[in-house]
């Protein structure tokens, strides 16, 4: 077993001033050890079944706000509906575990491509590409659904991942669950020929929905020249990693669900120029968190959790997941901020890439959280009831 030794640089950046909101909730205050802050929430708007919320640019005056149900919104920053851009609801489910689960926006110099991850009717997963026009609508003129470039068959309802992000090497990664019912009972989670229970990572540039489909594999990707393994696979070893992102260093945060017992947070080191998580085994289902778990599974050289949480007081599913800057939690830069969907509580760690050293309670009594998010100035708190609240940090 090992922990990797992130580096966990802080920049000090400028605070934003905040816009008004109609409500606000509950508050807590803390003290850490690099400073004390007070915490407030203020709903800004709702969107049933809102999972993911995604900013395009900081230079937009609006963000995405993405709904399980199968539609995506543009909002102003404080939470007036602009439009919907898009609307599959038609083609997927929206319940239990499936349904439009990730949204993700990739800038080039000559495009913005945007990015999918849903159940359809059969339940497998479908990632798919639509265009981004100039003003942040969404061209499926084509297709409702986009052009889909990778589907992945899903054996049960349950664990199908859905998280999407833009690495710093402008690649998509993708998450996916261990393939669902419970206790990894057909062990893909370890199974480098099984896309499931993985962080993926795929060149998606010759996709162009005008008859280019497909993806290519990037060279330096861990399993290229491995025997029956699935060259997409950047890491292995997960159970259901809801939410994770990569920070401004490029290390990379994994909030994943546990079984019976463990909730976990996973951090493997990157770049400014790589993702983090190259080769990374997360450990599962040999381990859940950094307990043994299946007996008869062995994990190589695992990368154990930076923090994990016993299923006590009613904690039961993470959900996660954001790492502070100054700009979005004035004195909590590098402090990594989850949630709990059965507590409602949203608390925040800090790690000096080998242990926590800082834990503290920012939010209770926040209702079914589902994520966690953040855009370039100011962090999100997303319920499974369709409310987005922006945290509030105030420097004591």
């Amino acid at each position: 077993m090992r922990r990797l030794v992130v580096t966990l640089s802080v920049i000090v950046l400028t605070a934003c001033s905040q816009g008004t909101t109609d409500t606000t909730s509950t508050s807590t205050s803390s003290v850490a050890p690099n400073a004390s802050v007070s915490y407030s929430t203020q709903k800004i708007g709702a969107l049933e079944g809102a999972v993911d919320l995604v900013e395009r640019s900081a230079e937009d005056n609006w963000f995405y706000v993405v709904s399980q149900k199968g539609t995506i919104e543009r909002w102003t920053r404080d939470g007036k509906r602009i439009d919907t851009v898009l609307d599959i609801s038609a083609m997927t489910t929206g319940e239990g575990e499936r349904g439009l689960l990730g949204f993700a926006i990739r800038r080039l110099a000559s495009k913005t491509d945007a990015f999918i991850n849903y159940t359809n009717k059969d339940g497998n997963t479908v990632v798919a590409w639509i265009a981004v026009n100039e003003d942040g609508t969404l061209d499926n003129s084509g297709s409702i659904t986009g052009t889909t470039f990778l589907t992945i068959e899903q054996p049960y309802a349950n664990h199908n991942g859905g998280g999407l992000a833009i690495g710093p090497d402008n690649y998509l990664y993708i998450g996916t669950g261990d393939g669902g019912s419970a206790n990894d009972p057909e062990r893909r989670a370890q199974d480098t020929s099984s896309l499931l229970g993985k962080i993926l990572r795929i060149d998606p540039n010759n996709i162009d929905g005008v008859g280019n489909d497909g993806y290519t594999i990037p060279a330096d990707n861990p399993y290229v020249n491995v025997a029956g393994a699935r060259p997409e696979i950047w890491s292995i070893g997960l159970r259901n990693p809801w939410r994770f992102t990569f920070d401004e260093f490029g290390n990379l945060w994994i909030a994943d669900v546990g079984q019976n017992k463990w909730e976990e947070v996973n951090v493997a080191m990157g770049s400014r120029t790589q993702g983090g998580g190259k080769g990374a085994n997360f450990g599962w289902s040999a381990y859940e968190g950094s307990q043994r778990f299946n007996s008869d599974v062995v994990a190589s050289d695992p990368l154990m959790p930076i923090h994990e949480y016993p299923h006590d007081n009613g904690a039961c599913s993470i959900s996660g997941g954001a790492v502070a800057t100054n700009t979005t939690a004035m004195g909590r830069a590098g402090w990594f901020y989850f949630g709990d969907y059965c507590t409602g509580e949203v608390t925040a760690i800090l790690t000096n890439g080998e242990n926590t050293v800082g834990t503290e309670t920012v939010l209770s009594d926040m209702g079914n959280i589902t994520a966690i998010r953040s855009t370039n100035n100011a962090m999100y708190v997303l319920t499974q009831k369709g409310e987005v609240h922006q945290l509030i940090v105030t420097r004591n």
